[in-house]
């Protein structure tokens, strides 16, 4: 169902979702926006949304033909709402600290590339996240990648960085087995 070398931007942002949802850092429902184009373009279907989310025990009674909907988990009392709505980030949670944590995600290779795609990926997703149409002062904000042996080191070293760290944005890294890192300054 999912590529091996390479992790879709829909499947990031839904991980970063069930896990904070998962680990009790949610409270109340985590709001993902999913491009239709990341799912189908025409007949080709790049990433199994629905199939995706139910093999992960996320259901919606209402998904029919469509896959933007409200998917639940008995186990948990938050929900995950699937929308294809831009200009808010990809993810938007509001977290036990009383913060709300927007994201903006990228898709990238699970391993290491040649031509290193990773560098621009996180570049792009920097730029989109400082141009975003409605955000507060005091949103956390956060740009989100594939966990990745380049990935992992890029984020780790531009963590670091002075203007990054003045920025205030936090670089997350998402596995698939729902873990995440680069949120730990603020209890995550």
């Amino acid at each position: 169902m999912l590529p091996e070398d390479k992790m879709p931007e829909a499947e990031v942002t839904l991980r970063l979702a069930i896990s904070l949802i998962e680990n009790g850092h949610a409270v109340g429902d985590v709001q993902t926006a999913i491009d239709g184009a990341q799912v189908k373009t025409g007949n080709t279907i790049h990433f199994p949304i629905v199939e995706f989310l139910n093999a992960h025990g996320w259901e919606s009674p209402t998904q029919l033909d469509r896959w933007q909907a409200k998917y639940s988990n008995i186990k948990y009392g938050a929900s995950i709402i699937v929308h294809s709505s831009s200009g808010e980030g990809d993810l938007v949670a509001d977290l036990q600290s009383g913060q709300k944590l927007r994201v903006e995600s990228k898709k990238g290779p699970l391993n290491r590339s040649k031509s290193s795609q990773e560098y621009p990926l996180i570049r792009e997703a920097i730029g989109q996240l400082v141009t975003i149409e409605h955000a507060a002062p005091s949103d956390l904000l956060a740009v989100a990648v594939p966990k990745s042996e380049k990935f992992d080191a890029l984020a780790e070293q531009w963590r670091k960085r002075p203007l990054m760290k003045s920025t205030g944005i936090h670089i997350i890294t998402v596995g698939r087995d729902n873990s995440i890192s680069g949120l730990s300054d603020v209890g995550i």
